[in-house]
């Protein structure tokens, strides 16, 4: 199969959600692959269930990176009794996860309660750090994109590092990182599936 065109794609969250998130699909011929592949699982029963494997191993590669880059990051302020050390990146970098899907794909658990050891969500909700109006816990969702991208521009942003534009500071900097290991193992994940269940090639 020809390389596709690699890079960040956002899937919309379900409706429903009740805090920002969405799934990360890494590659941006985004239809022309889906024919593709449409093609090659009408060829096979098997096809899809073998290559969505190899996508997860994949997107596995890219969110075992993005856990490496946050373990660096520096925590923001300063030492809070009772506070777990840890930086926002580093909690937050936990709730992503590699989907078993045809394409890699890396979805944010964005619902998932942030704790916090120092401060609880009744208090962090109260007002000021999150916002007027929120009653509820604050989520990874809630979270995540300060911590990626930063913030400190505004008075409900103070809890983040600086912002970096769309740089990010961990997980999109992972993908650019990977962007050539995607590319070149997910066109092997597709050639090895094809070879493994005798698939036409004239369909790459």
């Amino acid at each position: 199969m020809a390389p596709p065109n690699f890079a960040l794609r956002v899937r919309e969250p379900q409706r429903g959600a009740r805090s920002a998130g969405s799934d990360v699909l890494i590659v941006v011929d985004y239809k022309g692959l889906i024919l593709k592949l449409n093609s090659l699982a009408k060829q096979s029963p098997l096809f899809n269930k073998e290559l969505k494997k190899a996508s997860e191993e994949i997107a596995q590669h890219v969110v075992d990176q993005a856990k490496l880059n946050a373990s660096s990051q520096p925590k923001h302020g300063p030492a809070v009794q009772g506070s777990s050390g840890r930086s926002q990146a580093q909690v937050v970098v936990n709730g992503l996860r590699a989907r078993r899907d045809r394409i890699p794909t890396i979805k944010l658990d964005h619902n998932r309660p942030y704790k916090s050891k120092s401060r609880s969500n009744v208090k962090r909700t109260r007002g000021k750090a999150f916002g007027p109006g929120l009653t509820r816990a604050v989520t990874f969702g809630d979270v995540f994109f300060g911590a990626e991208f930063g913030g400190r521009r505004r008075k409900t942003t103070q809890q983040f590092l600086r912002h970096r534009g769309r740089q990010g500071y961990f997980f999109w900097q992972a993908v650019r990182d990977s962007n050539s290991y995607i590319a070149k193992e997910y066109v092997r994940a597709v050639d090895d599936v094809m070879a493994m269940l005798g698939l036409d090639k004239t369909n790459r």
